[in-house]
């Protein structure tokens, strides 16, 4: 009523599949009632899996409820799970929104290659600190294509992604990282970037924990 409209997208934030199964139908109901009801215009979820976004496409079809949106974390240090999950989005005609899409901001352009790393005390900080040493093949590369293209390193970050047909959506704590983000749009990797960036991200011996409620 406030808002004197519906609401764009209505989220399962995350599946109650991994915690809590018999809890799942019921969010699905929801999600139908909001789109019947006129609540929301469109209705998506987050960290669903091929299987699981599969399992619930079917279901929203049965009710005529179109799948909009699957928001799973993706990068160039997380991408495993959401180039699969992609391949399923495309088929069923579902947006791929990338949360964390400068993995947990080690792509941000903070930490650079040669750099004494500054990290946070404790076990974070070391958890950190061996993270940003495992990504420096990719920090070389986004060094070298943010110099190249007179981009920041968060924009050719986020750039990737989009090049890879994801929304995605960076976090920013202040309005000149707003400003910054947007500066990854508007333009294009080439095909030789990606390539590069992506022979970066094989070298990387791990890629970042997917969320605890991320489905199969």
């Amino acid at each position: 009523e406030r808002l004197q409209r519906p609401v764009d997208v209505g989220q399962i934030h995350w599946p109650a599949s991994t915690y809590a199964p018999w809890q799942e139908r019921a969010l699905w109901d929801g999600l139908v009632k909001m789109y019947k009801e006129g609540y929301v215009s469109a209705v998506g979820v987050s960290n669903y899996g091929p299987k699981q976004l599969r399992k619930i496409h079917a279901y929203l079809s049965e009710q005529g409820v179109p799948l909009a949106a699957n928001q799973i974390q993706y990068s160039l240090l997380s991408r495993k799970v959401g180039d699969e999950v992609k391949e399923v989005c495309d088929e069923l005609g579902i947006c791929m929104i990338a949360y964390s899409p400068l993995g947990l901001g080690i792509l941000g352009g903070k930490y650079k290659v040669g750099d004494k790393v500054v990290v946070p005390q404790g076990f974070r900080g070391f958890i950190l600190k061996e993270r940003i040493k495992e990504a420096t093949p990719v920090l070389q590369v986004l060094e070298e294509v943010a110099a190249q293209r007179g981009k920041t390193v968060a924009q050719v970050s986020i750039n990737w992604c989009i090049c890879k047909g994801a929304v995605p959506i960076p976090g920013a704590r202040t309005i000149r990282q707003a400003q910054e983000n947007l500066g990854a749009m508007g333009w294009r990797l080439s095909a030789d970037e990606i390539a590069a960036l992506d022979a970066a991200a094989d070298k990387i011996p791990r890629e970042l924990t997917q969320n605890i409620f991320q489905t199969s």
